[in-house]
């Protein structure tokens, strides 16, 4: 389908004492009245339809709702990689119209060049952008990642954990202000799942980027997150932001709290809604 013409542990630091909803800087996303629609041999499917929102410098916004309610589109139209038919999309002000050094995005298939070694895969971004070490760059972001001794592996010889952490490491190494992360974890199981969340929410307070990530998963949502942009279905859109209001650092321990439960019983709620209303709408379009 095309789119319609637009009119191993880190040893991270700790987070910062402020409020990690609070702007940081660089990595600010605006978007303003975004439609996008497609068209198809059967006829034009709005995926999205009047969507705004902002993310702030150094925050972190999932994106959650149920399959088909248009998150990988918006996360795609951020990217620069799908353009709005209406509306606009910008970054620290500058409008998004292609992809961008701006945006390292990570996707849940790694995506590595199989002809590449790790520390080739890591290094590319930098030596496409002209960086001056791109190697040292990318040793580093290794070690960063646990992954130190596997530069000269090839990607096919690790396991799904080992390239999403080679996937992460190479989205960072161009040092992008927004990252990007399309379920990046759905394939793995749970245990190893489990542990990537910790490693990710460690190299988010060490690199301080804007992370924008897309599940299905509520837990996840609320493990890892500030906010919580519950979307809706028919046509894709936002229904309501939750504010995650459970303190960091994070530890699998906060998943038994009050709070966490309350969050979750919340969102489960939306989500329920929303689901409800596509089968709803199936049974009655073949009714």
């Amino acid at each position: 389908m095309n789119a319609l013409p637009a009119p191993t542990p880190s040893s991270a630091a700790p987070l910062s004492e402020l409020p990690v909803t609070e702007d940081r800087g660089s990595g600010r996303i605006a978007g303003t009245d975004l439609t996008v629609a497609f068209k198809s041999r059967a006829g034009r499917n709005t995926a999205l339809e009047n969507v705004s929102f902002a993310v702030g410098g150094g925050e972190f916004v999932a994106l959650l709702g149920p399959s088909g309610c248009g998150k990988s589109t918006l996360l795609n139209v951020i990217a620069g990689i799908v353009q709005p038919t209406g509306g606009s999309v910008a970054i620290d002000g500058v409008a998004v119209s292609r992809p961008q050094p701006k945006c390292g995005v990570v996707f849940q298939q790694h995506s590595l060049f199989p002809w590449m070694t790790v520390l080739e895969n890591v290094a590319f971004g930098p030596q496409m952008l002209g960086f001056a070490d791109p190697l040292g760059a990318a040793r580093k972001l290794l070690r960063t990642v646990g992954l130190e001794g596997y530069e000269a592996a090839w990607p096919e010889s690790l396991s799904g954990g080992m390239k999403q952490r080679v996937g992460i490491a190479r989205a960072l190494a161009v040092n992008p202000p927004v990252l990007l992360m399309d379920e990046p974890f759905g394939a793995l199981d749970a245990q190893t799942r489990s542990i990537m969340q910790e490693e990710l929410l460690k190299l988010w307070s060490e690199f301080h980027s804007t992370i924008v990530f897309v599940t299905h998963d509520i837990d996840e949502a609320i493990f890892l997150s500030d906010r919580i942009l519950v979307m809706k279905t028919s046509p894709g859109g936002i229904r309501q932001e939750i504010v995650v209001d459970i303190p960091r650092p994070r530890g699998p321990e906060v998943i038994g709290s009050e709070a966490f439960r309350r969050i979750r019983q919340r969102i489960f709620g939306l989500i329920r809604e929303e689901t409800l209303k596509v089968f709803r709408a199936g049974g009655a379009s073949g009714s």
